[in-house]
């Protein structure tokens, strides 16, 4: 072992001398410092479950908390309490409902009254234009405000006082219908086409329209016009002719259906303050659903 010891000798001191830190020129005297411990982690507390006197901090951006918002009383409710009458949530739920309805109910009443109605034709007298059980929507609004007037050709509707019949003034909804009031002749809703507004002259002639002596070429008036059911059905053969001298004030009328209409050649003039409006929607059938009456570019 002395023999491996003292061959293994020059490489150990070969070793020691590249490992020495005198050969850098350090003192051997001052060893290398040893690393200095990493300090030991302090023990932290436990969360403290349960406390709380004290509220934890509101995170940077987050709102506070808001207090609960309170239902504002309907108007009813409000104008009730005003009086001296209190009312607990419960009735102002109730309250609020009926202010709905009752502010819905004014919506429709203005609308039907001053901008839209709907009609439906009972008769045949319109055909084929309108048909028996058509349905529409007539047009108030334009002419009750003065952006148009009736002209001749036009589809209108206005009112007509039918003699022998008595009525009372109602509301219908539906099946439901309401009825109050003394008795009064009743009026009724018609549609007819308009010939002439007074003063004017009105003739028909082998089934054609004559406004003024002049011949009316207008398609609205494109019809076979008769003086009265007897006459004959080729127009040809027809040599009497009618006139009727309106009145200012006053429309003339006629169904384009006229061996089928009741109109102004049997009961007179219809008044101009009694015109409500015109047709420009149908809305029944399904098939013949469309603007009507020269609206929206149909025809009249």
């Amino acid at each position: 072992m002395t023999d491996e010891l003292k061959r293994n000798e020059p490489e150990r001191r070969a070793e020691e001398f590249e490992l020495s830190p005198e050969r850098d020129g350090a003192s051997s005297a001052y060893p290398p410092p040893s690393p200095s411990p990493s300090p030991a982690p302090q023990a932290q507390d436990p969360p403290v479950l349960g406390d709380l006197t004290t509220a934890p901090p509101l995170l940077e951006g987050v709102p506070e908390p808001s207090e609960p918002v309170r239902r504002h009383k309907p108007l009813l409710a409000r104008a009730l309490n005003a009086i001296g009458i209190p009312t607990h949530p419960g009735v102002d739920w109730v309250l609020d409902w009926v202010q709905i309805l009752l502010i819905a109910g004014l919506l429709a009443w203005a609308t039907m009254t001053y901008g839209v109605v709907r009609m439906q034709v009972p008769t045949g007298s319109m055909e084929p234009t309108i048909m028996r059980g058509d349905s529409f929507f007539v047009d108030k609004f334009t002419y009750l405000v003065g952006l148009q007037k009736p002209e001749p050709g036009d589809i209108i509707v206005f009112w007509h006082t039918e003699g022998g019949r008595m009525c009372r003034n109602k509301i219908q909804l539906g099946p439901w219908k309401w009825e109050w009031g003394e008795l009064r002749p009743c009026r009724e809703r018609y549609v007819k086409r308009l010939i002439a507004v007074g003063p004017a002259t009105v003739t028909i002639k082998q089934g054609k329209i004559y406004l003024n002596g002049q011949l009316m070429t207008d398609p609205a008036f494109r019809r076979d016009y008769v003086c009265s059911n007897a006459d004959p059905r080729d127009p040809s053969l027809r040599t009497n002719e009618c006139t009727w001298e309106v009145p200012p004030g006053k429309m003339f009328v006629l169904g384009d259906n006229t061996r089928n209409s009741s109109d102004s050649r049997y009961w007179g003039f219809a008044d101009l303050k009694d015109f409500i409006g015109e047709p420009f929607f149908r809305v029944w059938p399904p098939g013949r659903i469309g603007p009507m009456n020269g609206y929206f570019g149909s025809p009249r």
